[in-house]
């Protein structure tokens, strides 16, 4: 595991940024997902949103369903359903604010993950400020960012 941080290292020194497969997961659960367990007060304002995405089962890091919904126009927020245990995490942020006047490395996708992967790609502004993408790696049951890089202005935007 070392050897593979060290290279990460390299990588995000390089310039080079993290890709889905860096991240790969073996595994993809395929047993009845489990009840979320609901322990957050974000957790319980949005148990509908979380409980209907974890029935369709994982879609994330192997056994994982990310549940996201929407937080106004051009918001998501999102929370980490284990599928095995039915665990509920908050995600790395409340809300992800997107602002158009920004250009964002990557896809046009707000949020971009696998189920063949432990990487998210997350696109706009936590808290709406800080703009840029941002990039986690899902071990040991937390979002831990390994790469942010500052979205720009749009030409012509002040």
């Amino acid at each position: 595991m070392r050897s593979f941080a060290l290279g990460l290292y390299f990588l995000a020194a390089a310039g080079q940024l993290p890709t889905f497969e860096q991240f790969k997961v073996d595994e993809k659960y395929t047993g009845k997902p489990a009840v979320p367990i609901l322990q957050t007060r974000m957790q319980r304002t949005f148990r509908t949103v979380i409980q209907e995405a974890a029935k369709e089962g994982p879609n994330f890091a192997g056994h994982y369903t990310l549940a996201e919904w929407g937080c106004g126009a051009g918001c998501v927020s999102m929370a980490v359903v284990d599928s095995k245990t039915g665990r509920t995490f908050d995600g790395p942020f409340t809300l992800l604010g997107y602002d158009l006047s920004y250009v964002y490395e990557g896809s046009e996708e707000q949020l971009e993950f696998r189920l063949d992967s432990r990487l998210i790609a997350a696109r706009g502004c936590p808290g709406e400020k800080d703009c840029g993408t941002y990039y986690y790696e899902w071990a040991d049951d937390r979002f831990k960012l390994i790469r942010k890089l500052p979205a720009t202005k749009k030409p012509g935007q002040p």
